[in-house]
């Protein structure tokens, strides 16, 4: 990682995994920026950046992501959303992004002008009412993935009149962040916490989806599409993405694969490179590698 901030400019990009509308293809004042990422891979982590001038709005449809802004971290799952503020230095961190889908959004803070069609008034109400969040992490409300979902077909279209209905959408996306910021964080059911705690507490066991959903007191369906619904993410992935971050501080503790694998209750070192790899892009030895380029035990 780079040991000084770049100012951070995203480019047009339309691939399976990732798609980005910048405003010269969107046209829409007052928004500088708006995409969408899906990937099943870990990617590489974000580098110390800001954005000049332009709040950032990341909302995590599921997955699990990690943001940093000075000494501080913000861990995010499915249906999270955060936001940085104008010229905020942020990043992910040292270690690749695991695996997860996203939306994400620049908004400019500096011009009110036709803001989203808004009167000045308005818009820097709207804009006043942003910087005044406190807390950077915002619960948001199911629908919220199929507003942005809408926004985001409604820019694809191309047409005036498709950027006209995005903008006013990103109008009410904004009031929905600002009123969602103001109430008290947003908790999971007293039933899947019970199964989040029992995960957390007991991620070096093998963990079964039957054995969670007696602890949940749930039929083994129900269970999972509620974990997900409640979480936003599935059961084995949170399962996972917790081993690995585990996996991490052990191979640093004992710099050895087969041990940590086998402690962790993985089947296989090999069903364990496989998961490993999947949310870090790295496999175990080349992660000890990383760490200490010389005395260090694979096997």
């Amino acid at each position: 990682m780079q040991d000084y901030p770049i100012e951070w400019y995203d480019s047009f990009t339309d691939t399976n995994e990732r798609k980005i509308f910048t405003e010269q293809e969107h046209k829409i004042p007052g928004l500088r920026m708006i995409g969408y990422h899906n990937t099943s891979r870990a990617i590489a982590p974000l580098n110390l950046h800001y954005h000049k001038d332009c709040f950032e709005i990341h909302y995590l449809l599921q997955g699990n992501l990690c943001f940093s802004v000075g000494n501080r971290i913000y861990p995010l799952s499915g249906g999270d959303l955060f936001i940085t503020f104008p010229n905020q230095i942020h990043y992910t961190g040292d270690m690749p992004m695991s695996p997860h889908e996203m939306y994400w959004m620049q908004i400019k803070a500096n011009d009110i002008r036709r803001f989203l069609y808004m009167e000045p008034e308005s818009a820097a109400y709207v804009l006043e009412q942003l910087n005044q969040i406190q807390n950077q992490v915002v619960k948001m409300e199911h629908g919220t993935a199929g507003m942005l979902k809408e926004i985001f077909a409604s820019i694809s279209d191309g047409t005036e009149l498709g950027r006209i209905q995005a903008s006013q959408m990103l109008g009410c996306f904004l009031c929905r962040i600002v009123k969602n910021a103001s109430l008290p964080s947003g908790t999971i059911a007293p039933d899947i916490s019970r199964a989040v705690e029992y995960i957390t507490e007991h991620i070096e066991e093998k963990l079964s989806m039957e054995q969670l959903a007696q602890v949940s007191m749930l039929s083994v369906s129900r269970f999972k599409l509620k974990f997900k619904e409640q979480v936003g993410t599935s059961p084995r992935n949170f399962i996972n993405f917790h081993k690995i971050e585990a996996a991490k501080r052990k191979l640093q503790e004992n710099g050895n694969v087969t041990q940590t694998a086998m402690e962790l209750n993985f089947s296989s070192s090999t069903y364990f490179s496989s998961v490993f790899r999947r949310f870090t892009s790295e496999s175990p030895t080349a992660y000890l590698k990383s760490l200490s380029p010389v005395n260090f035990d694979p096997e």
